[in-house]
């Protein structure tokens, strides 16, 4: 997905730039269809359509083919419309693209949220695969409803931030600023997968020095504003300004800032043909006044903002390896993550499970019982732990912690499931733990 948006949107503006020359409806429409696709891999992709129509028309009405620019709506339209009827026809909800801006906006916004990076809510476990829903159960919790269509539950939690950044506005403005500077900043944030893991772990290339976006950043930005000062590149300026401002909206990561790196190799590489120029010509005064620009960009991308470590990463990975059945190397995966970070729950209870699964029950009953001290409100501790003293025929205690997660979720089927099978046990099965 990230690699079809950046892809499409350089298609898109390779595109404009061809037909800002030779003024040809197709490929302006072509550049339509282009934008639009885009559209339905990042959402903020929608914004473009303000600039870059505007932008064409202004080019195209010296030629007087004006009209024509007509064609790139006509095209991003196209592809909106077709999906927004596929939605409609498919959940009954009058949906541009995606449902999910409401939600994604809050996790950006929430008052938990401190750093401007991915941070869930407290009632939102962090996988992909449980997102969606904790939300809208959160959302059926709030309201008091029993069924909410996708768009209302997005409107739902845009208004939920709303109300969150009105009980702390000093917060907002601060995290805002905070997001704006970590956009250009060297450090990769990682979202389910880290580069500084497969560079630690895995990857002999990633630890050669290579130049990475800490190079090319500051002399970007030096780029873009040596080429504005001339009226030049004025489409991707306009690009990588709306790209950056609409992202911080929301929150940072690593493979959301990809769509703009070619935007910013364009004026990376015009910053080093301008240097090498006013050098050869030995216009000192402007090569110095370069050198201090390029100083201040190189602190606002090289400055600390943010502090990372990889227990997350080391958590999905025990995930990765967990799925595919290799328990062992799930369990070196997540003791790492729990050395860096012994105070979250999921850690220790996915912990236990892959020792669980190696027939480790013992240290895998520990790891449950750490689990259980972090998180006691947390059904799917409760489930867990209960089911593993199933296993190991402690009936009575498995009992207690199956009805205390249902009473904390009563919708956990597994949980009514260990209960029947307990009452269908004889009275003298029970023993204590082996």
């Amino acid at each position: 997905k990230t690699f079809l948006e950046v892809f499409l949107a350089d298609l898109c503006i390779y595109l404009l730039l061809l037909a800002a020359d030779n003024t040809r409806r197709t490929m302006i429409f072509l550049a339509g269809l282009a934008l639009g696709l885009g559209t339905l891999a990042r959402d903020n992709f929608q914004l473009l359509i303000l600039w870059f129509w505007p932008w064409l028309l202004f080019r195209l009405r010296p030629k007087g083919r004006a009209f024509s620019s007509l064609w790139l709506p006509a095209g991003f339209l196209l592809v909106l419309g077709v999906c927004a009827m596929r939605n409609l026809a498919a959940g009954r909800d009058l949906v541009l693209t995606t449902s999910q801006a409401g939600q994604n906006f809050f996790i950006g916004n929430h008052r938990g949220n401190l750093t401007g990076t991915y941070q869930a809510p407290e009632f939102v476990r962090p996988n992909p695969f449980f997102e969606e829903k904790d939300f809208y159960q959160e959302a059926l919790k709030r309201t008091g409803r029993d069924a909410m269509r996708p768009s209302e539950v997005s409107n739902f939690w845009l208004r939920e931030t709303l109300k969150e950044i009105s009980a702390d506005q000093k917060l907002f403005w601060k995290r805002i600023f905070l997001k704006l500077a970590l956009f250009w900043n060297q450090r990769e944030i990682a979202d389910q997968e880290s580069i500084y893991l497969f560079k630690k772990e895995f990857s002999r290339l990633l630890r050669l020095p290579l130049p990475g976006f800490g190079f090319i950043g500051p002399l970007g930005l030096l780029g873009m504003l040596l080429a504005l000062r001339r009226k030049k590149g004025l489409l991707l300026a306009g690009y990588v300004l709306i790209y950056w401002v609409s992202v911080s909206a929301f929150y940072i990561f690593a493979r959301y800032r990809l769509a703009v790196v070619g935007p910013v190799l364009v004026f990376a590489g015009f910053a080093l043909l301008e240097i090498y120029a006013v050098a050869r010509e030995r216009k000192w005064k402007s090569l110095a006044w370069w050198t201090v620009w390029l100083l201040l960009f190189g602190t606002l991308v090289w400055y600390p903002l943010i502090h990372e470590t990889l227990d997350y990463a080391y958590y999905n990975l025990g995930n990765s390896y967990a799925r595919a059945g290799q328990y062992r190397k799930a369990i070196t995966a997540y003791e790492k993550a729990v050395s860096q970070n012994p105070k979250d729950a999921d850690f220790w209870l996915n912990l236990g499970k892959a020792r669980e699964a190696t027939g480790e029950n013992r240290a895998a009953l520990d790891d449950y019982m750490t689990a259980l001290r972090l998180a006691p409100q947390k059904a799917s501790v409760h489930l867990d732990l209960g089911i593993a003293l199933f296993k190991m025929r402690d009936f009575a205690s498995a009992r207690k912690e199956l009805e205390k997660a249902l009473e904390l979720d009563p919708g956990l089927s597994q949980a009514h499931i260990y209960l029947e099978m307990i009452a269908a046990q004889k009275p003298t099965a029970n023993q204590p733990p082996r």
